[in-house]
């Protein structure tokens, strides 16, 4: 078995190559030399005879097949991960730990940002975040608490509305200032817009966000891809064009002003992020002061 894994190393450089989205980045938070990194991502496609990088674009992005091993690898460290958690706090009982089951973009831009208040407010009280690359979460695996984005109606229910999602065109500042403010949904069509492709019919693109806001035209195929949001919204921070801001993600990078309204016709949706927990709020202490602190910042999130 162990011959028919690749380095662990090479699968974490591999990651950090698809999070910069840059061979010279990725170098620099390793502390190796570019050429090492390249060396390393060669060997790992060597290793499993496929291609994972697309080097001929600017910057580079994955192939289908690097997608799908870059989310197999993600979900396999993350569970892997959970479970080396789990066992160091077995000791610790469970009543101060509560366990949080959301996709990536979620964690990253919505969660994490403010876990360090959470934690001031309840010291006693750890958080452990599993976060899934793509897919839909759930409680497995131990989870205490699981956010999921979509209309609520699974069969896996009862679950209860947090908040309600809304789509705005965003960009970087500078994006504006070099190419020049917007004047109606046709200019906007007609820009580099940044396409985000996961299998989730609640997901919505560009093609439906311009049917809500009423506007027809030509289908927009052109722009750039990613194969989650994360890198999307790394393509927006550093200009590379226009993406569908959603309101769970970038509400924190609007206030700090590192990303700003493209075009000020938000499309307010009727899916949203879903919350349920094994506990009620009068549960174990940790997950019911968990539970009424997530209402209370899903009161207080941004909407356009």
């Amino acid at each position: 078995m162990w011959n028919q894994i690749p380095p662990l190393q090479s699968l974490k450089l591999f990651d950090m190559v698809v999070h910069h989205r840059s061979m010279t980045k990725a170098a620099a938070e390793a502390g190796i030399s570019q050429s090492a990194v390249s060396q390393t991502i060669r060997q790992l496609e060597q290793f499993i005879q496929t291609p994972l990088l697309d080097r001929s674009t600017r910057p580079m992005t994955l192939t289908n097949t690097g997608e799908n091993f870059h989310r197999i690898c993600i979900e396999t460290m993350g569970r892997l991960a959970h479970t080396v958690e789990e066992m160091r706090q077995i000791d610790k009982g469970d009543g101060n730990a509560v366990t949080v089951s959301c996709n990536l973009g979620f964690a990253t831009y919505w969660l994490m940002p403010r876990l360090n208040y959470f934690s001031a407010e309840h010291p006693d009280c750890e958080v452990h975040v599993m976060a899934a690359y793509q897919g839909a979460a759930g409680l497995h695996d131990g989870s205490d608490v699981a956010l999921r984005f979509g209309n609520g109606q699974w069969p896996d229910g009862p679950w209860r509305l947090l908040f309600n999602e809304t789509l705005i065109p965003i960009c970087s500042p500078q994006y504006l200032k070099k190419y020049g403010p917007i004047g109606g949904a046709a200019e906007l069509a007609s820009r580099r817009l940044i396409h985000v492709a996961v299998a989730d019919p609640d997901w919505l693109g560009w093609e439906p966000y311009f049917q809500q806001i009423g506007h027809e035209g030509s289908p927009v195929t052109s722009g750039l891809r990613f194969g989650n949001y994360v890198q999307a919204v790394q393509a927006a921070l550093t200009g590379d064009g226009i993406m569908l801001g959603w309101r769970s993600v970038v509400g924190d990078l609007l206030r700090s002003q590192q990303l700003t309204i493209a075009f000020n016709a938000p499309a307010h949706l009727n899916t949203g992020y879903y919350l349920k927990s094994t506990r009620s709020s009068d549960g174990p202490f940790c997950i019911g002061k968990f539970l009424d602190w997530l209402d209370c910042q899903a009161s207080e999130t941004l909407d356009f």
